[in-house]
Formats: C-alpha cells, structure tokens, sequence
C-alpha cells in the first residue's frame, strides 16, 4: 500500500484528509515503467487513471503515418482521467515512456466502486482533475481533449456551484474571453437565475441581477430561437437594445438543450484583443454546452429537491 504522505503532496489529491487518503490508498498501485514501454495504445480500454510519480511520458497519435505529439507528462501529471468515470470508452491515442519512472495508477472500475460508499472522496477528485485540466491547453490539439475531459469528469461532479465556476474557467482559458455567465432559465416563474459569473467588476451583483426572461434581450432571444446568439462588437455599438446590466462589446451565446427544452446557456464577452468571436468559437463552445448539459440540470435539480 503507497505512504499517504506521497499522496498528500500531489495536486489532484490535495485536498483529500488523512482518513479519506487511507481510503483511496487501498485502490492504488505504483508500478515502475521502463524507457520505451508502452502504456497503452489507441483502440485499447481506458482501464486505468495514471499519475507520475517520475520519469517521463509521451502522449501522441499517428496521422498519414506521421507522430503529433500531444503532451509530454511529468511528475504529478496524470492522464485517463475519462477512466474514473467511464472506463469503457477507448483511449484515441498513445503513450509510450520515454523517461524510466514510477506511475501511481488507479482502476477505473475500483474507483466507481469506491465513489459509491465514499461519495465525498470522489468529487474533491473531479473538482481538482477539473481545475488542472486548465494547466494543459499551451497546446492547440489539448484544447479537444480538455473540452471532451472537462463534460466527463463534470457528468459525475454534483457540486452545481463548483463545477459551473471551473468550467467557465476552462471556457475563458480556451476561447480567450474576458467575461462569462452560466444561466439557467426557470419559464414558471419567468426568470432567468445566473449560477455564475466571471469577469465583472462585481460577480456577485451580476448573479443577484432580476432578470425578466420573457423581455430580455439577450438571454432572453436564447431562450425563445433555442440557437446560439452572436453579437459583434459594430453591432454592439448601434443597437442600443442590446444594452443590459451584463452585457459588453462583443458577445456569444448558446443555448443548453435537454431534448428541445432550453434549460440554460452559456453566454461569454469581450473577446481578448478586441476581436469578435469566430465561428470555430461557436463550435468549440456548442461542445462544452453538449458535454455539460446534463450534469448541470441533474445537479441544479438535486439542489432544489434539497431546498
């Protein structure tokens, strides 16, 4: 069984307690890997979620016969972290050692088993895999893999308050925007609640702002056309209409569709540089919203049967 204290120093467990590492120790194994071992392969189950303990790992795929490399892993990185949620899924690339070292790693299987009798465990691990997921975008091929990693991890994650912070974390870090709101729309009551913001001057005056969702402009028109909302920074400036306490120059939105019920939507502004958002950045931010969707209307719900 591995030393808690070797545990206690490495970022995705920090936050866990003396009691809690004792648990999850039981589900861990260090394995020592040798210069130009395979770890695993692209088409091969994603069993298991690795850190490094040392040495170096080379995650990379084969394109027309020729190698792009994805990312080079150090010590405490980790990786198949999909494999703590869904360890049926296939791994869609390579890892071969490229430095000699030593790997914790964890069953996929094993940690499903553990987060059902120590629940609490396994959000700080989603929580923290979730904010370091961020540390990887340096690389453009990254930016894919973080967006896909960060709906998997967040489909298990019930801490509805945390989890739609890190994501707009991950959101600003990707498309390089200055402000975000994550909203849902409650049509009962015609409101709009806004779970997060980032960017403002005042965040929390923004999440306590009333809301009409009938009337408004902006989150409002999401609600009503279910499509994404597109505002350029000249469009911005003469349609008066579009002012409201949240907006900004420069604006995009998409809906988050259950079905075809509109639960909510992602709206970010001001892009860095002063541009305007690209069509790419309606595409990558239609993915977060299809990967996030659930997870976030599942926990909004067990929030309110909790109140």
């Amino acid at each position: 069984m591995i030393d808690t204290k070797i545990l206690q120093r490495i970022p995705v467990f920090k936050s866990l307690s003396s009691p809690e590492l004792q648990v999850l120790s039981k589900i861990i194994t260090v394995k020592k890997y040798k210069k130009g071992e395979v770890l695993f392969e692209s088409g091969e189950a994603r069993k298991s979620f690795y850190i490094v303990l040392s040495g170096q790992m080379h995650i990379y795929r084969v394109f027309k016969e020729e190698v792009q490399t994805l990312a080079i892993l150090n010590k405490d990185n980790f990786i198949v972290e999909n494999s703590l949620t869904f360890p049926q899924l296939k791994h869609s690339h390579d890892c071969e050692v490229i430095e000699t070292g030593d790997l914790i790693e964890i069953n996929g299987q094993d940690f499903l088993k553990m987060a059902d009798d120590y629940p609490q465990i396994a959000n700080k691990i989603y929580s923290n895999i979730l904010s370091n997921l961020t540390n990887r975008l340096h690389h453009a091929n990254n930016k894919i893999i973080t967006i896909y990693s960060t709906g998997k991890i967040a489909s298990t994650y019930s801490d509805l308050d945390n989890l739609t912070g890190m994501i707009l974390s991950t959101i600003l870090e990707i498309i390089k925007a200055k402000k975000a709101l994550f909203v849902l729309f409650q049509p009962k009551e015609g409101t709009i609640s806004i779970l997060e913001a980032r960017g403002y001057g005042n965040n929390q005056k923004i999440k306590n702002l009333k809301i009409d969702l009938f009337k408004d402009p902006i989150l409002g028109q999401i609600y009503r056309t279910k499509r994404e909302f597109v505002v350029t920074r000249e469009r911005y400036k003469k349609q008066k209409k579009l002012r409201t306490a949240y907006s900004c120059s420069g604006m995009l939105g998409v809906p988050l569709l259950v079905g075809e019920r509109v639960v909510g939507a992602i709206l970010l502004g001001e892009k860095d540089q002063k541009r305007d958002f690209s069509y790419n950045n309606q595409i990558l931010l239609n993915v977060i919203a299809r990967q996030t969707v659930l997870p976030i209307a599942m926990a909004g719900d067990a929030d309110e049967n909790q109140t």
